[in-house]
Order: C-alpha cells, then sequence, then structure tokens
C-alpha cells in the first residue's frame, strides 16, 4: 500500500510540457542543427537559415517555439530528466557520427578505386605502346632523323628557288 502510494504521488511531468520522449526527439533535431549552424562563417546568414530549420522541427513535432522554450525551463528545473535525455541524445549523435564517417569512408574508398585503376590503366596501355615503338637508342635516332628532315626541307626550298628563277635567267647568247 505505501508503494503504490508513494509511486502515486511521484511527481510527473505536467500536461502543458512536452513529453520526455518526444523532447528528447526535439533536443536530437535541435543539436544537429545546431552543428550544422556552426559551420556558416557569416552569423548574419546563419540566423536566417536557422529559424526555417527550427520552424521546420517545430512542425515535424507538432509544436511551437513557445511550448518548446516553456518545457525546456521545465526540464532545466528537473536535471535528473534532462540528465537521462542526454544521455541518450548523446548516444544517438554518437551513432550518427560513426554512421557518417563510415559512409565517407566508403564514398572515398570507391572514389578513390576508380580514378586510380582509370589512371593505372591508362598510363599501363600508354607506357607499352611506347615501349613498343622505342628503342634505347632511339633518342639519338630521333634528333638526327630530325636533322636529315631540315637538311631535306632546305635541299628541297633550293630546288624550287631555282626552277623558280630558271625563266628569269637570260642565256647569254640571247644577248649577243
Amino acid at each position: 500500500m505505501i508503494g503504490i502510494f508513494w509511486l502515486g504521488c511521484k511527481p510527473g511531468v505536467p500536461a502543458n510540457v512536452i513529453q520526455p520522449d518526444k523532447m528528447e526527439k526535439i533536443l536530437f533535431d535541435i543539436h544537429v542543427v545546431d552543428g550544422y549552424l556552426s559551420t556558416i562563417y557569416i552569423q548574419d546568414s546563419a540566423k536566417k537559415v536557422a529559424s526555417g530549420y527550427y520552424n521546420g522541427i517545430y512542425k515535424k513535432f507538432s509544436t511551437d517555439s513557445t511550448e518548446y522554450h516553456t518545457s525546456l525551463i521545465w526540464y532545466n528545473n528537473h536535471p535528473a530528466e534532462l540528465e537521462q535525455m542526454y544521455k541518450r541524445i548523446q548516444s544517438g549523435l554518437s551513432k550518427q557520427k560513426k554512421a557518417m564517417e563510415i559512409a565517407d569512408r566508403m564514398i572515398r574508398k570507391k572514389q578513390f578505386r576508380s580514378d586510380s585503376t582509370k589512371i593505372a590503366k591508362k598510363f599501363k596501355a600508354d607506357s607499352l605502346e611506347i615501349r613498343k615503338k622505342m628503342k634505347p637508342d632511339s633518342l639519338s635516332k630521333v634528333k638526327a632523323l630530325g636533322q636529315i628532315a631540315r637538311k631535306k626541307k632546305q635541299a628541297d626550298s633550293l630546288i624550287n628557288l631555282k626552277k623558280a628563277a630558271e625563266p628569269l635567267l637570260v642565256p647569254a647568247q640571247a644577248v649577243q
């Protein structure tokens, strides 16, 4: 009888205060938004963005800022309930952080693997083609071929110049 009386008289969360399970979810979302807002360097922009996010949270949980602040004051006056909620919130945030880190690592690994295999395949193909075409002394041959090509071009231009000048040459016998 005393146990029932003791449990029945224990003060609970009033009706005008958001219940602990719902308040925990609201606080979780608010802390996620606060973390995002801390990455925005321009304070005016952060304030503009913040109101939209907070209003979205209130709408998601069918509440408003007045009810939220009233409930937060009540929970601040009852630290035991607030502490229990924050233990669960902290655990949830840690789990979410680990999941995000794993997802980021998977994305980086996949991207690196795809990039590195493309680069490796291209490098191998290019280097094999070059190796097949070139021999160890090919650099000196390339230089020699370049010099031959220049000399041939000079010779061709002299021949063309001579052919162009032939009609202009007047034979010496025609002048006498």
